[in-house]
């Protein structure tokens, strides 16, 4: 999923504009401008990110529930293994049907 983010290039042109030609309140504006549209693109990436984190969170969980059970399959009960289990089915089933959509 893109989001739209900010062209900070045309924020940046319109500041050195306003430095060169403007006023004291369109340099305040201009900058303002320039700093809430970074503002509003860095909250657009951690969006970004959480998404792509909260999309892969079932594959990560079945690779760390494959990992705990490689290691200490022989300290759980039957009941844990089970669970374990289904958790890696879960986690490859999410890891095919994100291939299949890429």
């Amino acid at each position: 999923m893109k989001l739209p983010y900010f062209k900070l290039k045309d924020a940046l042109e319109e500041v050195k504009n306003d430095f060169s030609f403007g006023s004291g309140t369109d340099k305040l504006a201009s900058m303002s401008k320039l700093f809430g549209k970074t503002v509003a693109n860095v909250g657009l990436l951690a969006v970004e990110a959480g998404i792509e984190a909260v999309k892969r969170a079932p594959e990560i969980a079945g690779n760390m529930a494959k990992s705990n059970l490689d290691q200490k399959r022989h300290l759980m009960t039957s009941e844990q293994i089970e669970k374990h289990e289904e958790m890696i089915q879960r986690g490859e089933e999410a890891h095919r049907h994100r291939m299949d959509k890429e």
